[in-house]
């Protein structure tokens, strides 16, 4: 139960990451967007965003198959 919780955060924390990659990827290609740093300095906190849920999912995955090796 408690693996399934944290897998689940851990997608939802990825997906938001990537649609925030999405809009910063555009204000970025926008020549016409004036805070380019402020764009770039929120690309890079995005893009840690999604490293660490996915760090946070392989984790609860290889929590679950020791779970498993326990049980078996």
């Amino acid at each position: 139960m408690i693996s399934s919780v944290a897998m689940t955060n851990a997608y939802a924390g990825m997906q938001t990451g990537f649609n925030n990659l999405t809009q910063t990827s555009a204000k970025l290609a926008n020549p016409d967007y004036p805070d380019k740093a402020q764009a770039l300095v929120q690309h890079k906190m995005d893009a840690q965003l999604v490293e660490v849920n996915a760090k946070a999912l392989k984790t609860a995955d290889d929590m679950i198959g020791t779970l498993l090796d326990i049980k078996v």
